[in-house]
């Protein structure tokens, strides 16, 4: 895929090492993990880790692992996203039903929006944007839209079939600082401005999930963490830890690494 793009060195995100006192050698070092059935999961920028279980309960956990709060939802069918780029605002997104619920840090629900009131039904993705906010990609239309929490339309782009080389069916959406992301398997990254505008798409095919931390693209490719620098343009990865199998999912938060189970979360450190 883009393996030939790829620097074959061990990563070393120099900021963060530096700030944790480590060297250019690194090891992972288990810290903590969650037994339970695990159908989601997610994980903020304080390193608070989000858990969707097989019975669609979100369990939220502090850092130190102990539990926080749960919240549970079991009239809108099977959650399909969570969100928690902003950890006081947690987007949750019910396909089947095209509606989204947003909650407060301690999981309290703040808001509940139908998107068929918006004359949208094929929402495909959705994310939390940093104003508070809502961005969604409107697949019957070919437009991302950004709307508020009553369902008002904010901003919307141009008609995406007309502007690309072929209609986007993006998997993941991530909004981060002023930028848009959506990911589309077949094109690449698709980056948009803060209104919504299309800049340009970034050559990396084939993912499906992403996280954008600091300016860096993180995905996972075989076993390994892909780290893209969105200012220099390089690439560098970071080996997975021993065992983490091809259908596990990962996410990355600062020195830490959550690898998802079916059967529970492990919580990993950088260690020399």
């Amino acid at each position: 895929m883009i393996k030939s793009k790829i620097s074959a060195v061990v990563f070393c995100w120099a900021n963060l090492l530096a700030a944790a006192g480590f060297g250019q050698e690194v090891t992972w070092t288990l810290s903590y993990e969650h037994r339970l059935p695990v159908k989601l999961m997610a994980t903020d920028k304080l390193q608070q880790l989000y858990v969707v279980t097989s019975a669609n309960e979100i369990i939220k956990y502090r850092p130190d692992g102990s539990e926080q709060y749960r919240f549970s939802n079991n009239i809108l069918g099977e959650l399909t996203a969570i969100d928690v780029t902003d950890p006081f605002h947690v987007l949750l997104y019910y396909a089947d039903y095209q509606r989204l619920i947003t909650l407060d840090r301690t999981l309290n629900r703040t808001a509940e929006l139908d998107l068929l009131d918006l004359n949208t039904n094929q929402v495909t993705t959705t994310g939390m944007s940093n104003d508070g906010h809502i961005w969604l990609y409107d697949a019957a239309r070919f437009r991302l839209k950004k709307v508020d929490k009553t369902g008002v339309i904010l901003l919307e782009s141009q008609n995406l079939s007309l502007l690309l080389p072929e209609a986007p069916h993006p998997a993941q959406l991530v909004a981060r600082d002023n930028w848009v992301y959506l990911a589309d398997p077949a094109q690449g990254v698709l980056v948009f401005s803060n209104f919504g505008q299309y800049i340009k798409t970034i050559d990396i095919k084939g993912i499906n999930r992403f996280q954008v931390v600091d300016n860096r693209l993180f995905f996972r490719e075989d076993n390994q963490l892909v780290v893209y620098d969105l200012q220099s343009f390089r690439f560098t990865t970071l080996a997975l830890p021993q065992g983490t199998q091809a259908e596990d999912r990962v996410q990355m938060q600062r020195s830490r690494l959550f690898v998802q189970k079916t059967n529970g979360v492990l919580v990993y450190s950088l260690g020399k």
